[in-house]
């Protein structure tokens, strides 16, 4: 189907033509975040073509795309996390209290990635016991950090043979980089869980859905993963609202038969 179109002038489209192309791809299996992806680019072509006035309306508007199926994020159950810090799996040294602070701040605060790279020395307040991170769009927000996972982070910063203005860097004493801190969570959440894909981001799930499942309020929780709206943040509710019925499924007092 690609290929029939490849030849199509983008400014000549026809909505029936897209319409057909999202049938046959429909057809042939494919999924619908892959038919979203492709309709998309085409419409940031048509983004480009009004304003260099090639165009006046997107044929792409009376089309009818599949829905997208909504994913659960996966996460490290509180057992396993628990696990983590409470058995030595964590080194007696420099190195070791680094990834001990970069995955105790990942998994209490639920910075992003490139927020955790981005953070320096002086981002750290120890009289105050707190953590100034910049989000997106520049945006800072102030989050709490336990006294222990302070500790342990000062801690990294005297004793490392290093002088950076870095708040964790690598074993070469240079920032940290994306590879390097996913190389690092995948080591450590493979030593307490099952889960098949560990990443970063994986904390950052398990961090929301833990409050959440805990009781805090939802929009507490999206000031603390800087969200800029509910609607992202609502996704983890499925995730509690799971983990609530599967509790409720092992409960003395539900009487159905189990299988």
């Amino acid at each position: 189907m690609d290929e029939h179109y490849a030849c199509v002038d983008l400014l000549s489209v026809k909505s029936e033509w897209l319409r057909g192309y999202v049938v046959e791809m429909m057809r042939l299996g494919k999924a619908p975040r892959t038919i979203h992806r492709k309709v998309s680019a085409y419409r940031t072509f048509v983004r480009y073509a009004k304003r260099q006035g090639l165009m006046t309306v997107d044929p792409a508007d009376a089309i009818v795309l599949p829905k997208l199926s909504k994913s659960i994020p996966q996460v490290v159950p509180e057992r396993a996390m628990r696990e983590m810090f409470d058995e030595s799996v964590f080194a007696e040294d420099w190195k070791g209290r680094r990834d001990r602070g970069i995955i105790a701040l990942m998994y209490e605060t639920g910075v992003r990635l490139s927020e955790l790279i981005g953070l320096n020395v002086e981002d750290m307040h120890t009289e105050r016991g707190e953590l100034r991170v910049m989000g997106k769009g520049f945006k800072e927000r102030i989050i709490p950090l336990l006294p222990e996972t302070m500790k342990c982070i000062q801690s990294h910063i005297e004793e490392r043979p290093f002088q950076s203005r870095h708040l964790f860097i690598t074993d070469a004493g240079r920032s940290l980089y994306p590879s390097f801190v996913y190389r690092r969570v995948r080591h450590y959440l493979s030593l307490v869980s099952s889960l098949q894909k560990t990443s970063p981001h994986i904390l950052r799930h398990t961090f929301a859905t833990h409050l959440l499942n805990r009781g805090a309020e939802l929009a507490a929780v999206k000031d603390m993963l800087g969200h800029a709206s509910l609607s992202s943040t609502q996704v983890y509710t499925h995730q509690s609202l799971a983990r609530l019925k599967e509790v409720h499924s092992d409960s003395p007092l539900d009487k159905r038969p189990k299988d």
